[in-house]
């Protein structure tokens, strides 16, 4: 039994690792085959589904997603970036706060908001991007292993853990990660300078697209120049003027409540600009629209309900004198999508765009992320309630909307979650997870060996398939060659926690890896170069802390 179990892991991480079969289908056949053949019971294959890590992380995407929707992520960046003049400062600057970011909440959000603050370091002072993007994209990967809710893998690493009778709680990971975290820091700081050199990223496109951002009373903009916020000019959008009670007032003249801001931008700086945090726009999402067959469209034509704003079309006329042809394209604003749906003269659209930035409720958002954390660090409550409390009242008072809140949820990335606790469940029910541990405990021979091979086996598995699977193959194995070494559970899990983060050669390995690769126009051979002193400062790090622990 032990032999078929391990023939069918072996063969489904090769098939994640390959990236020919979709991890996901991969994982559900061999949940189905184990099954069949008896590796284990129906209940341990589908255990993930009620595993308390997965609803924790189901929990915290939403609770991200919340804190990201103020807009504080995007303001707090662009504050400590306004006065930066090289990619060595801003990284000096990014570091601890989206460190202390990524330990406490999911890093995803956080460094699909830094993309476009990049991108305008780029555009308006010169500061390559690939010098920024993937040093910060490893740095929340390394701060978030530091605390339970950093990272979805140490929060399946505590709910295995859980089911064996180990409590793991907010910080348990820390003696070992943020040592690691901290070296790792220092590496990419002095190293990401001259590995990450090289050409700019895409070349500067024509703003085709004429754009109006109304600003209320409430902005954040108001009384303050758009040369201050860095809306001037950057590579996808230019402000050309400020239109005011039907007057064109100077672009650097102070913000005032019902200005209309005029920007020149390309179709990606109309979505980009709709997500600046600044103009206190309505809570709707942007749409692009194209219009039906017939005789074309004014803007009265698609705004006669009231239900639906154009925001941007592409033209240099205002737009409430543009005339759109049929099958042209503009981008608008709605509350659903049923409104665009309802509109005679929207023949096809897709979404554009999120639910403009509310920074009227950062201070609800923060103090929902502050009582979870409160909650779960202090045992107050388990840490899957704490954080499903926290998602409830991110909708309850009104920073997401129910729809907002369904769509952070990720079905994908639950269901590789759930289906990899599934094939830890084979490694155990099968008794495949002790030889595994004795086969470590062999080669290592020692406490210090052991420990070393642990963390190489961990790292190595962690960059050919993902950082969940990974997780739950290698926790009851950790838990056993604790017990085999006579140490404390908890330190070992540690490290192996610490090491399933250092997803630092392989660019498909991690999913803010994917997302920085394009817009910093790295290779896989730049991310093994810049990786790999890393990777192993990181294992020295964490290998010698854990055996001292």
């Amino acid at each position: 039994m032990i032999y078929v179990a391990a023939v069918l892991v072996v063969v489904t991480l090769v098939a994640m690792a390959s990236g020919r079969v979709d991890p996901l289908v991969a994982l559900v056949a061999a949940l189905v085959l184990a099954g069949v053949l008896d590796l284990a019971s129906p209940e341990a294959l589908a255990a993930g589904l009620s595993n308390a890590g997965v609803i924790t992380v189901a929990a915290m995407l939403v609770i991200a997603r919340g804190i990201v929707q103020t807009g504080v992520v995007a303001r707090v960046t662009w504050a400590l970036l306004s006065s930066t003049h090289s990619a060595r400062g801003a990284l000096g600057r990014l570091s601890l706060p989206i460190g202390v970011a990524s330990a406490l909440m999911n890093t995803t959000p956080l460094v699909a908001m830094l993309i476009p603050a990049a991108r305008q370091l780029e555009q308006t002072r010169r500061i390559p991007a690939r010098e920024v993007l993937l040093p910060i994209a490893h740095i929340t990967t390394l701060a978030g292993s530091v605390t339970l809710i950093g990272t979805s893998s140490n929060l399946v690493i505590a709910g295995l853990a859980g089911e064996r009778g180990v409590d793991v709680s907010m910080f348990s990971f820390a003696v070992v990660a943020l040592p690691v975290a901290l070296v790792g820091a220092v590496i990419i700081f002095l190293t990401a300078g001259r590995a990450l050199r090289g050409a700019s990223v895409d070349a500067v496109e024509a703003k085709h697209w004429r754009v109006e951002i109304p600003i209320s009373a409430s902005a954040l903009a108001v009384e303050r120049r758009a040369s201050d916020l860095g809306l001037t000019h950057t590579r996808d959008y230019e402000l050309t003027a400020i239109q005011r009670w039907g007057t064109t007032v100077a672009p650097d003249t102070p913000i005032e409540p019902d200005d209309v801001l005029v920007f020149a931008a390309t179709e990606t700086g109309v979505s980009a600009l709709w997500q600046v945090p600044l103009f206190g726009l309505s809570s709707h999402r942007l749409y692009a629209a194209s219009v039906s067959a017939g005789e074309g469209a004014t803007l009265h034509d698609f705004e006669r309900d009231g239900a639906v704003r154009i925001i941007a079309a592409r033209t240099e006329d205002p737009l409430h004198e543009t005339h759109l042809s049929a099958g042209e394209t503009c981008f608008v604003a709605a509350d659903d999508p049923g409104a665009i749906t309802r509109n005679p003269v929207v023949a096809l659209w897709q979404d554009a765009a999120n639910r403009a930035p509310q920074p009227g409720k950062t201070g609800v958002a923060l103090a929902i992320l502050a009582g979870v954390i409160v909650a779960a660090s202090f045992g107050l409550t388990p840490a899957e309630l704490a954080a499903s409390g926290g998602a409830i009242l991110m909708v309850l008072t009104g920073v997401l909307s129910p729809r907002t809140a369904a769509h952070a949820l990720q079905p994908k990335v639950l269901a590789l979650l759930a289906g990899s606790i599934g094939l830890g469940a084979i490694v155990v029910g099968s008794g495949l997870a002790d030889t595994i541990a004795d086969a470590i405990s062999d080669a290592g021979g020692g406490r210090l060996t052991t420990l070393i091979v642990l963390a190489v086996t961990t790292t190595v598995m962690t960059n050919l398939v993902t950082n969940a699977a990974t997780a739950s193959i290698l926790t009851p194995v950790a838990i056993t060659v604790a017990a085999d070494l006579g140490v404390d559970p908890v330190t070992v899990l540690a490290l192996v926690g610490t090491c399933v983060s250092l997803t630092l050669l392989n660019p498909l390995s991690h999913q803010s890896n994917v997302m920085v690769m394009r817009p910093g126009n790295y290779t896989g051979a730049v991310f093994a170069r810049f990786g790999a002193p890393i990777l192993v400062g990181c294992l020295i790090t964490g290998c010698a802390v854990a055996y001292a622990a």
